[in-house]
């Protein structure tokens, strides 16, 4: 399992008895469909993640996207391009050495009491 940032994860899972693998990604606010899952899937998140670029980025472009638009007060279906971007985000955490991450200030202190 790989995830890039909150509500972005892939995960891989293999069926011992048929000896089949299946690959499941989820990505908010990109429609994951033939194309763009061409560009975002297991690996290329797992890549992502433990080449630790932050800078690195994917572009999915969507051709025909149908939107509503408001025009004098009437909603009208439109079919235009939109443009998606990907990028791993560890906003609020902080990232360690063995590609496990722990929230900021945390402080790994183990007190015994007496």
């Amino acid at each position: 399992m790989v995830c890039a940032c909150p509500k972005n994860y892939a995960y891989k899972t293999y069926n011992s008895a048929t000896g089949e693998s299946k690959t499941v990604c989820k990505v908010r606010g990109i429609t994951l469909n033939y194309s763009a899952s061409q560009l975002v899937n297991f690996e290329n998140i797992k890549d992502m993640i433990l080449s630790k670029k932050d800078e690195e980025t994917v572009i999915v472009r969507t051709e025909n996207k149908i939107k509503r638009k408001k025009i004098d007060g009437c909603v009208h279906l439109i079919s235009e391009p939109e443009d998606k971007t990907f990028r791993v985000s560890f906003l609020k955490r902080r990232r360690l050495n063995d590609n496990t991450s722990l929230p900021f200030g945390y402080i790994n202190a183990r007190r015994t009491s007496k």
